[in-house]
């Protein structure tokens, strides 16, 4: 007898496949059951986690650190006359969007060309030491909770901890490199560092010029000083020549004077001389040659000269009582 195979297709009754049908039906509804009470387990435990999330404020910085949003930060920049609000376009967009994690508020925003320079250097000096509270505890590689004894936990504690403060590290370095960059290319900053040096030279400008004219005016005083000097010693030359040449003529008029008044003493004591007419009077007109000035002694020799004896007589006994009283 030949053995019937009732799986065989040709062989199924139509009963057998109804049958078949109703209990891959029922094995659907109850695995479809049991894949929405999965479902529904997935879901409510997403919830939680969610509601946790929310509800812990550390737990929803460390998610909102590492939450995607554009955090991308301009490198390089490089300016175009002809889009003059460029720099405030693209550095005031990042700065907006870092500033969420600034753990002082508010915080101060870039601003525009028109923001005043105090403003600006407020602006700098707050990024510039900027607190951020972002946290990249998430992306740490070790998960604690696998750890096998505490030993390892401590470990894993460790590694994600040096990993999550160079992490840190690495974002304030990029974001401070940030801000260097705006600071060197902000277009008020730079204006106002020029606006410095104009006057910084206009200053310089200034005292140079009066230096220059305190000099002058010394070199001024000095070279009045020096030709009045010049002048006084010119004057004390000539005056000192005019007085010695009046002196040579004192001198020369008083050896002059001298000479003459020799030779008129001369002349007159010769009148009292021995064979002379006068020579009698001889000591006389030595006294009278003594004490005469030379004109008078000139004057008293011509009228000697010309007069007789008796009367030459007579004029020196008149001469000595005019001189001796």
């Amino acid at each position: 007898k030949k053995v019937v195979n009732e799986r065989s297709p040709k062989h199924r009754t139509k009963a057998a496949d109804k049958a078949e049908r109703a209990d891959a039906a029922k094995v659907e509804e109850d695995r479809d059951d049991e894949g929405e009470e999965d479902q529904e387990d997935e879901e409510f435990k997403l919830l939680s986690a969610a509601w946790e999330l929310l509800g812990n404020e550390e737990k929803r910085r460390q998610f909102d650190s590492i939450d995607y949003f554009n955090d991308n930060m301009p490198t390089s920049y490089r300016d175009r006359p002809d889009d003059p609000d460029r720099f405030y376009r693209i550095f005031g967009a990042v700065f907006s969007r870092q500033s969420k994690f600034s753990t002082v508020r508010p915080v101060p925003q870039l601003g525009d060309a028109d923001t005043p320079v105090e403003e600006v250097q407020r602006f700098y000096q707050f990024w510039g030491n900027f607190k951020s509270w972002r946290d990249f505890t998430l992306l740490a590689e070790y998960d604690t909770s696998e750890a096998g004894d505490r030993e390892e936990r401590r470990w894993m504690v460790r590694m994600n901890k040096n990993e999550v403060d160079r992490l840190k590290r690495h974002e304030m370095k990029r974001l401070f490199a940030l801000v260097e960059l705006a600071q060197e290319n902000d277009p008020r900053l730079l204006k106002a560092k020029a606006q410095r040096a104009a006057e910084k030279e206009r200053i310089k400008a200034e005292k140079e010029a009066a230096l220059a004219a305190e000099r002058k005016a010394k070199e001024d005083i000095e070279k009045a000083k020096k030709e009045a000097s010049d002048k006084e010693k010119a004057e004390a030359v000539m005056a000192k020549a005019v007085k010695d040449g009046e002196k040579a003529t004192a001198k020369r008029e008083k050896e002059k004077l001298r000479s003459a008044l020799k030779k008129a003493r001369k002349e007159l004591k010769a009148l009292g001389e021995v064979g002379a007419k006068l020579q009698g009077r001889a000591a006389d007109l030595e006294v009278l040659a003594s004490g005469l000035p030379v004109d008078q002694i000139e004057a008293l020799t011509a009228a000697l000269g010309s007069a007789e004896a008796d009367a030459g007589a007579s004029i020196i006994d008149t001469a000595l009582k005019n001189l001796l009283g």
